[in-house]
């Protein structure tokens, strides 16, 4: 079996024999009925394209979430940004949103089922927007009526962080950790990468964040390598993250993919110089982590217990670190909210008592 992604390559697929089934990404909640189908049908010639008109992006009720102890919720699916180096707009499709009755319906059944957060995701959440409700009214929508949960983004691009987002931003109920995509702290990459933004704007928008909240953790996706990526457009991306001051960076080395518009970019960057890039990159993201996590030392913080272990608990706090606990003579249950101390940090591992 075979998911279809791109529909630019579906004739070349439809001409792979070694499939059995193509079928779309957004159709994947039909998969047994795409396997049914292809059974009935004696002597079909492979690869057998099930294809139909109802979109399953939200058909997946996440009623089956035991190992979890933070709900995660799809509220949004595909992209119309069309980044150079991109292919999802062509995989995911245009950006769709989820009915905000069936969002409010299974959050019930979240809260029902004890769980004290709940992750929002979608492709490019920030572009949500169903029957006029955008992201920023949504969240106020959930916080309306669920006071008892945090809420936490997945992601958000520049772009949807507007003046009703820092507002909603500022609430108690969300959590004081975003993640907004970077991709290179060089304007001129930027602009070939086809991102909505400068990095003056980027970095005034962090401003305005960190003034709604004390102390958000702050991450970002970074590509170095990128076609066109100077020693000086380096040295700018350098010169940025440190300061942004992320709290974390996911670091990526630029690959190649075929039907997109830097595909055919020249003066690509050579994977030896793009790797040591990214080994100075990681050296100063280590760095700035550190440096985040010391500041809540000897802070309280709020977790909510992720796992339950023979000599310790683990668990993750509002602002997305993870710590450790020693037992003690305390009842704790997976998934609910305790508050902690954070007591040391010991390499990449922190600890913390509870209280």
């Amino acid at each position: 079996m075979c998911g279809c992604t791109v529909n630019t390559n579906l004739n070349n697929l439809l001409k792979m024999k070694e499939i059995d089934i193509l079928i779309k990404n957004n159709d994947k909640d039909k998969i047994y009925n795409a396997i049914i189908s292809f059974s009935d049908k004696k002597n079909q010639n492979k690869p057998y394209y099930f294809n139909t008109d109802k979109d399953g992006s939200f058909n997946f009720m996440n009623k089956e979430m035991s190992q979890h102890s933070r709900a995660f919720l799809k509220v949004q699916d595909g992209c119309d940004n069309y980044c150079s180096y991109c292919k999802i707009p062509y995989a995911r499709g245009k950006s769709r949103s989820r009915n905000i009755n069936d969002i409010i319906k299974e959050i019930s059944f979240f809260v029902q089922s004890g769980y004290k957060e709940v992750v929002l995701t979608g492709i490019n959440l920030g572009s949500y927007k169903f029957d006029n409700i955008n992201l920023s009214r949504l969240i106020q929508i959930l916080i309306e009526n669920f006071p008892e949960i945090r809420i936490r983004l997945s992601s958000i691009e520049l772009q949807y962080i507007d003046d009703s987002y820092i507002k909603v931003f500022n609430h108690k109920n969300i959590c004081p950790h975003i993640h907004i995509p970077l991709q290179s702290g060089s304007n001129k990459i930027l602009k070939l990468m086809n991102r909505k933004y400068t990095t003056n704007e980027y970095y005034e928008k962090i401003k305005l964040l960190c003034n709604a909240k004390n102390n958000p953790f702050i991450s970002t996706d970074l590509i170095l390598g990128f076609p066109g990526e100077s020693n000086d457009d380096f040295s700018n991306t350098i010169k940025f993250i440190k300061k942004v001051n992320f709290s974390f960076i996911h670091v990526f080395g630029y690959s190649q993919r075929e039907e997109t518009v830097a595909y055919n970019i020249k003066n690509r960057v050579c994977e030896r110089i793009r790797d040591e890039r990214i080994k100075k990159v990681n050296k100063i993201v280590d760095e700035m982590n550190y440096n985040y996590r010391k500041r809540f030392l000897n802070k309280k913080l709020e977790v909510v217990i992720e796992e339950i272990k023979e000599n310790y608990y683990r668990g993750k706090s509002e602002n997305y670190l993870n710590l450790l606990i020693f037992k003690d003579n305390k009842k704790i249950e997976k998934r609910n909210k305790y508050d902690v101390v954070f007591t040391k940090i010991i390499g990449n591992q922190n600890y913390a008592k509870i209280l």
